[in-house]
């Protein structure tokens, strides 16, 4: 069943009544830090891009990022951009057993011809290079343990 798809006035509100609600940013860190919806928001990039090359490489962490911040239960908005990547995205969190998505139609763009409040926030909680580190230390952490 398809991730339910919302307006980007309906995802403002979800995040301005809900606290446990929190938006997924799936665009690249580049794109993420030009700006992006301001409230409960985090970067998780689903591909990367290639500096010179421009090719398309899959995040091969994405699913372990977000299950290290959210429950399989968590209310999550998917948003990022109009490429497809928010509904590739959101396929791969069901696919893993997330079962409280939605999808932010029109992306970042939609957000912003609503003249919604953006930011340039990348601080660490935020940014994907500050979130990837949190769960890769997490993991050698229980990689030394498990052979002490």
């Amino acid at each position: 069943m398809p991730a339910k798809t919302l307006s980007p006035q309906e995802a403002r509100d979800l995040l301005n009544s809900n606290d446990q609600v929190a938006y997924i940013d799936v665009r690249t860190v580049a794109e993420f830090a030009s700006g992006h919806p301001r409230g409960k928001v985090v970067n998780i990039p689903i591909v990367f891009h290639h500096p010179t090359t421009k090719e398309i490489y899959p995040n091969g962490s994405f699913l372990e990022v977000v299950a290290s911040l959210y429950g399989k239960d968590a209310p999550l908005i998917i948003g990022g951009d109009e490429s497809g990547r928010t509904q590739q995205a959101a396929e791969q969190l069901q696919a893993a057993g997330y079962t409280n998505l939605c999808v932010m139609q029109e992306g970042v763009s939609g957000w912003r011809t609503q003249k919604f409040p953006t930011t340039t926030d990348n601080r660490d909680g935020i940014s994907y290079a500050s979130l990837l580190t949190a769960v890769k230390r997490k993991g050698k952490k229980k990689k030394a343990a498990a052979h002490a």
